[in-house]
């Protein structure tokens, strides 16, 4: 498994990916001083911090926290120091308008 730009900041890695049901789980590498643009999933998201901080609306989420997004809830995350996280998510992502 290799390191693949996902978008300007951040690189994925795929771990698993189940077609059938949409469902996928992959490593995220966010660079330091990283804005993401605001975004949406259209199902669910969850997010494990293995190294490093991620901010959100939420707050600050650091080694071995644990956060959810829900289905259409709108998040912007950032990293001031860059970080490392497991996410397992379903559905696709759109832009926030």
């Amino acid at each position: 498994m290799t390191w693949n730009k996902l978008r300007s900041g951040i690189q994925i890695k795929s771990l698993a990916k189940d077609s059938s049901r949409n469902i996928q789980m992959d490593l995220l590498k966010i660079e330091p001083n990283f804005e993401d643009q605001g975004h949406f999933h259209d199902d669910w998201e969850w997010v494990y911090v293995l190294e490093g901080t991620l901010e959100d609306k939420k707050g600050v989420h650091k080694k071995g926290d644990f956060l959810i997004n829900e289905k259409d809830s709108p998040h912007k995350p950032t990293s001031k120091d860059g970080c490392l996280l497991l996410i397992v998510w379903s559905g696709s992502v759109r832009k926030q308008k």
